[in-house]
């Protein structure tokens, strides 16, 4: 059975909720063992969910922007979906969301490429292409808000002005680089966040252990609920 769906999350906690709503199970992709990536797919159902795995040197899970890629590359591969849904925890602007709120990405951005030099700045910032319409909005029960992507999760005042210029809600370390990783193949790049800290306010590391688990809980209810709509969209695209 083909994967119209695959689900990519960074982190194996962010995963756990939504592979017990789901259903799925342990699966071997055809892509080089010794890679970190794990994945799980539905017994029934085009869809299959991966992770970024964890770092050989410190067992921690492999968030940021280069397993990212590397994840997204070997997803569009070796498993050809349809669809790539990110799935997973960020932190968020405190005068525009809340914690544990989920939304649907319309835009990406990378607020830490700075890059100066000209006709290099724009590729540098972006925005990535994104499928975050409202109808899927509607299908997820949430809202739209643009994203940026970067590799710290504290926040450099020159970043904030940068949030203000584009509007940014949310922070998070993964989905511009998958978005632009995919978009080589004309793969079609979903992207679900849910709040765990807000990244204008201090010490958003403890924000984020204090709220992960509500923020993953609400994350996967939302994945668990609009699923079936993603799926039916990406079949009917296939059938055309």
């Amino acid at each position: 059975m083909r994967t119209l769906v695959t689900i990519l999350c960074a982190m194996r906690p962010e995963a756990d909720p939504i592979i017990g709503a789901l259903g799925l199970e342990p699966h071997e992709p055809a892509w080089d063992p010794h890679l970190p990536m794990r994945c799980w797919r539905h017994p029934s159902q085009p869809v299959s969910l991966v992770i970024n795995g964890a770092d050989r040197r410190t067992g921690v899970d492999l968030i940021g922007t280069t397993p990212a890629t590397l994840a997204t590359h070997a997803i569009v591969q070796h498993m050809r979906p349809a669809t790539i849904l990110v799935a997973g925890a960020a932190g968020g602007h405190s005068g525009r969301t809340a914690i544990g709120r989920v939304h649907l990405v319309d835009r990406a951005f990378h607020h830490d490429r700075r890059i100066p030099l000209p006709g290099f700045e724009a590729y540098g910032m972006g925005p990535e292409p994104m499928h975050g319409t409202p109808d899927l909005a509607s299908a997820f029960g949430v809202g739209i808000a643009t994203i940026s992507t970067g590799n710290s999760l504290d926040t450099l005042p020159g970043e904030m002005d940068f949030f203000e210029r584009h509007g940014v809600t949310l922070k998070d370390m993964e989905t511009a680089s998958i978005a632009w990783t995919a978009a080589h193949s004309g793969t079609k790049v979903v992207a679900l966040r849910s709040v765990t800290d807000f990244f204008d306010q201090p010490t958003p590391e403890h924000q984020f252990l204090a709220n992960f688990d509500t923020a993953v809980t609400n994350l996967a209810a939302s994945v668990a609920r609009g699923l079936p709509a993603l799926l039916d969209s990406c079949g009917s695209h296939a059938r055309a």
